[in-house]
C-alpha cells in the first residue's frame, strides 16, 4: 500500500481525510474508532500512548477538523462525532439516543431550503445550524418494550 492509499483509507474501508495535520490525523483517527461520540478528555486518553499528552494539541485538532467540516461538535454531550457526508452543508441534525448514547447524523435538506432563505431575509448570514434530537433509538426502544409495529 502506497502512502496516498493510507490516506484514503483507514484499514476498515473507511475514507480518511487529506490534507490534515499529524495531530488532527490522530483525532480523526480516534474518533473514526470509536462507537460513540467523544469527549476531548476521552480523546487524550485514546492518544496518551501515541504521545499527545496536552489537552490543547486535542482541542486545537478539534478546532483545525470543525473548521474543515470533517467533524461536529455535540453541543448537548459536549462531544464530537465524525461528519457522515461527503459534501459541506449547512444544516447538520444528529438523533441522539438518551438510552446508549448513540448519535445518527441525519441529512434535512427541506429544513435547509426553508430555512436559509427566510434567515437571509431577516438579514442574517448564517453559517451552520445544528439540531439535536434527543429520544430513543430503536435498538433501545426494541429492548425495552419489543419490535416496534410495522407503520410506527
Amino acid at each position: 500500500m502506497t502512502s496516498k492509499d493510507s490516506d484514503r483509507s483507514n484499514g476498515k474501508g473507511e475514507r480518511r481525510q487529506p490534507g490534515l495535520t499529524r495531530n488532527e490525523r490522530l483525532v480523526w483517527d480516534a474518533l473514526s474508532e470509536a462507537e460513540e461520540p467523544l469527549k476531548a478528555y476521552e480523546i487524550l486518553d485514546r492518544l496518551k500512548d501515541r504521545g499527545v499528552r496536552a489537552p490543547m494539541t486535542v482541542y486545537r485538532a478539534l478546532d483545525g477538523l470543525e473548521e474543515k467540516g470533517v467533524i461536529h461538535k455535540l453541543d448537548g454531550l459536549n462531544s464530537f462525532v465524525r461528519c457522515n457526508h461527503e459534501r459541506p452543508h449547512e444544516v447538520q441534525a444528529f438523533l441522539v439516543c438518551e438510552i446508549c448514547t448513540t448519535v445518527k447524523e441525519v441529512e434535512l435538506e427541506s429544513v435547509s431550503d426553508v430555512a436559509a432563505p427566510l434567515i437571509r431575509r431577516a438579514g442574517f448570514d448564517m453559517h451552520t445550524a445544528r439540531l439535536e434530537v434527543r429520544g430513543v433509538c430503536d435498538n433501545c426502544e426494541c429492548s425495552r418494550h419489543g419490535p416496534r409495529p410495522p407503520n410506527h
